[in-house]
């Protein structure tokens, strides 16, 4: 082999220069696609990265619309009881709630459905497909609007005097 390149080297040197730079492109060729592989699986794991930390935030952001809603509710309820302590009693059973409890307690039970919905939603763990999450964080934006809406249903009591 190497009587053949020194052989190769005095007869011809533009075909042994042309050999070794051949040779020096297709090593570096295969360096450079090393490199690439490495960069694009670099980039795969940040944008799953990226992904999860999105749907953490989403799923953080819907847990807090749904503990606002669930804070109204309480809001309400409390403000109706002192609205009922106010006006004073009603003849009533102490076991019978008033139509206001009961719209509340519909509105409560309509809010764990959309947040029961919008879990059941939720793609695979371990699954990074694009489209299920876009669906995912669409279902998530739609869920706190339905906390928004439920919480603009609540009966509010009303000042007689005003």
């Amino acid at each position: 082999m190497i009587d053949y390149a020194q052989y190769l080297m005095l007869t011809n040197p533009l075909e042994f220069y042309t050999a070794i730079v051949a040779t020096l492109g297709v090593a570096f060729w295969m360096l450079d696609r090393r490199s690439i592989k490495l960069a694009l699986k670099a980039t795969k794991s940040a944008e799953i990265n990226a992904l999860r930390l999105e749907r953490q935030k989403t799923e953080a952001s819907v847990e807090r619309s749904f503990g606002a809603f669930q804070l109204q509710c309480h809001a309400s309820r409390s403000a109706w009881r002192d609205h009922e302590w106010r006006n004073g009693p009603q003849l009533r059973s102490p076991l019978h709630s008033s139509e206001e409890q009961k719209e509340i307690r519909q509105l409560e039970m309509a809010a764990r459905a959309n947040l029961e919905q919008f879990n059941a939603s939720a793609p695979d763990p371990d699954s990074f497909e694009v489209e299920k999450l876009a669906a995912y964080f669409t279902e998530a934006n739609r869920t706190s609007l339905a906390f928004a809406k439920l919480a603009s249903q609540l009966p509010k009591p009303k000042n007689r005097f005003l």
